[in-house]
């Protein structure tokens, strides 16, 4: 077979998918409005109990259920396929297919297929379409969240690009210090057989310098003890921050309020809910939350180390004072408290 032929070939499969697309959108049944708590309960015990009594109008509501879940399932796998196609690389007709994916979303069908499709679509269409979702207040929140994840990766590489930019010129928001760290963003070192003194005179110095003038309003860095994937609903808006500043500002070299007040305005592109309305009031709270992991980092090092010295534990309670790295501050005066029992 030729490459033309081969070439045509593929439009053929791609313009069958789209018939097939168009079809499955066209057939679904009109999306059931909200159902009161005791008819979702009796749905999950229809499944589980074939044969249980159920009015009229009971059925005719799981009937109209089960017949919209096929037809989503139909729009899914159409979905997939052009998913697939677009990753082989086949010829299609890209603005059509972020058109039916954004519709596909707003329709309520699909799974996340409609999302992943846009993703794979890329720049600029499918990004495209994922920046009106992300901030379209209409759409599903966990659409929204998933949209939100695969938008920041398709611009990771911009985030990349700007961290890659010299700091000359920038206003640096860490100790010299804290900059010297080689360790990213998370602070501390790999365990050591025999940690050498300069190491430990090290980490003392950028705990002094880490350490705020007087004690902050909310404990940082927040907590969150929940799974990324299996806790989505109640991820917290500061980690998709995160998902932001990692590539943005990957160290403490980095940390400049230029990149920061960046970091803000792209966080609104992709509609993440802020704890701040001012980009200068951002790069202050972020500033200190980065500075927050890196004294945790500093501080988990001590303690699996076993550095007990009078210095480090004193540090460690003025971190508990000043509301910062709370949790491995404690477990360092908690280690050192076990070692002397012993």
């Amino acid at each position: 077979m030729t490459y033309g032929e081969e070439h045509a070939e593929a439009q053929d499969r791609t313009a069958a998918l789209f018939e097939e697309l168009d079809a499955a959108i066209a057939a679904l049944p009109a999306k059931p409005s909200l159902w009161p708590d005791e008819l979702e309960d009796l749905w999950d015990r229809a499944q589980e109990e074939p044969g249980l009594p159920l009015t009229d109008e009971q059925r005719q509501h799981f009937a109209a259920r089960r017949a919209r879940w096929e037809a989503s399932f139909r729009v899914q796998r159409s979905l997939r396929s052009l998913r697939k196609a677009v990753e082989r690389g086949e010829p299609l007709d890209r603005p059509r297919a972020a058109a039916l994916a954004e519709l596909c979303v707003h329709a309520g069908v699909g799974g996340y297929d409609h999302i992943w499709l846009l993703s794979a679509l890329g720049h600029p269409h499918g990004e495209q379409a994922l920046a009106r979702l992300v901030k379209d207040e209409s759409v599903d929140e966990g659409d929204r969240r998933e949209a939100r994840e695969w938008l920041t990766k398709l611009r990771e590489s911009q985030y990349e690009m700007r961290a890659a930019h010299p700091v000359e010129g920038e206003e640096l928001l860490l100790p010299q210090v804290v900059r010297d760290l080689t360790t990213g963003r998370a602070g501390g070192w790999e365990i050591e057989n025999e940690p050498t003194p300069e190491r430990f005179a090290q980490a003392r110095a950028v705990l002094e310098a880490l350490l705020p003038d007087k004690r902050l309003t909310s404990e940082e860095p927040p907590e969150w003890g929940g799974d990324w994937l299996e806790d989505a609903d109640d991820r917290p808006a500061w980690l998709e921050v995160e998902m932001v500043l990692q590539p943005l500002v990957p160290d403490a070299r980095s940390v400049t309020r230029e990149r920061l007040i960046w970091g803000w305005y792209e966080c609104e592109r992709l509609g993440i809910d802020l704890e701040d309305t001012d980009p200068e009031a951002f790069a202050d709270r972020w500033a200190t939350r980065i500075a927050a992991f890196l004294a945790r980092g500093i501080l988990e090092w001590l303690w699996r180390e076993g550095c007990f010295a009078p210095w480090s534990l004193d540090l460690a309670m003025r971190y508990i004072d000043r509301n910062v790295a709370v949790a491995d501050a404690t477990r360092l005066l908690t280690e050192a408290a076990e070692a002397g029992s012993q």
